[in-house]
C-alpha cells in the first residue's frame, strides 16, 4: 500500500474508483445494472442509499406504504416532515439528491402472483423485502424460475442477518434457509427493532448487490448466512453454514427441471 499513489480528484466516484479492487472499468459496470427492491422501509432504507451512492444505475422500489413515526427511529431514509406520505415518492427524492446520475423509479404496487413478472422483468438482481414468509418466498421462487440473483437481509431487537441465493450456482434458497417456515402467510406484526442493526443489515445487503455487480460472485454469502447476535449484548458476528437440500421442496423442483436429476452442489 505504502507503493501506490492515488490521484485524488473532485469527481463523484473517484474514491471507490481508486480502490485497486474496484477501479473505472468496475465502475462502468454498476453504471449498467439494474436492481429491483421490494419495499423501501427497514434495511432497504440503508441499503437503498448505500446503492445510489455507489452509483447503481438503474434501481427500481416497489412500495405501497406510508411513512409512519414508528418508522423513524431506524429508517434515516425519511423525515418526520414526510409521516403520511408514500415511502416510495419519499426514498425517490432521496436517492435523487444523493446520485442525480442514477436512474430511480418508484412502482406504488404490491408484489403479488399475479404481477410479480411484470414487476421484475427488467431487472437482473432483487432484493427480497416481503411482508410475510410467504410473500418472501413468492420472490424467491421467482428468481428460481427465472435465473435471477437475490439478496435478503433482515433486522430486530439487536440482531440481524443477510443472505444470498444464486441461482446460477444452485445455492441454497429462501426456504433452505427456513424450511418450516418460509410458506408462513401470516406476518407476525411489529417487533422491537433500533437504527444500529437494521443500517448493518442494510450495507451488508447493499454489499452483496455491489459484489455482485463488480464480478465477485465468489465471495458473496451463499450456502451461509452471515448473522450478529445481540449488539448491546454478545457484539458476535458469525457464519452460519445453510447447505442446500437436496429435498428442499421448492428449490429442487427448479434445479432438477433444468439441470437433471443427480445434481450437485
Amino acid at each position: 500500500m505504502g507503493n501506490l499513489k492515488f490521484q485524488f480528484k473532485n469527481t463523484r466516484y473517484n474514491r471507490q474508483e481508486q480502490m485497486p479492487e474496484w477501479g473505472i472499468l468496475r465502475q462502468r459496470k454498476l453504471a449498467s445494472a439494474k436492481v429491483a427492491c421490494i419495499g423501501s422501509g427497514g434495511v432497504k432504507s440503508t441499503l437503498l442509499m448505500a446503492l445510489a451512492a455507489a452509483g447503481i444505475g438503474y434501481i427500481k422500489i416497489i412500495e405501497f406504504d406510508n411513512v409512519e413515526l414508528s418508522n423513524l427511529n431506524r429508517q434515516t431514509l425519511f423525515n418526520n416532515k414526510q409521516i403520511g406520505l408514500p415511502k416510495g415518492k419519499c426514498a425517490i427524492k432521496l436517492l435523487k439528491s444523493i446520485n442525480p446520475d442514477i436512474k430511480t423509479i418508484w412502482l406504488n404496487e404490491k408484489v403479488t402472483e399475479q404481477n410479480i413478472d411484470s414487476l421484475l422483468e427488467d431487472c437482473e438482481l432483487i432484493v427480497e423485502g416481503g411482508e410475510s414468509p410467504n410473500n418472501r418466498n413468492l420472490v424467491n421462487e421467482y428468481c428460481l424460475k427465472t435465473n435471477k440473483p437475490m439478496v435478503h437481509a433482515s433486522a430486530q431487537f439487536s440482531y440481524g442477518y443477510v443472505f444470498s441465493m444464486l441461482p446460477e450456482k444452485k445455492s441454497a434458497c429462501f426456504a433452505c434457509l427456513f424450511p418450516t417456515d418460509y410458506s408462513r402467510k401470516k406476518h407476525t406484526g411489529a417487533v422491537p427493532v433500533w437504527v444500529v442493526p437494521v443500517q448493518i443489515a442494510g450495507s451488508l445487503g447493499a454489499n452483496e448487490v455491489i459484489k455482485y455487480f463488480l464480478g465477485y460472485k465468489d465471495k458473496m454469502i451463499v450456502n451461509k448466512q452471515l448473522a450478529f447476535s445481540s449488539l448491546l449484548l454478545s457484539q458476535c458476528f458469525e457464519y452460519l453454514k445453510i447447505p442446500r437440500k437436496k429435498d428442499c421442496p421448492v428449490c429442487s423442483k427448479y434445479y432438477e427441471n433444468k439441470y437433471g436429476k443427480n445434481l450437485k452442489t
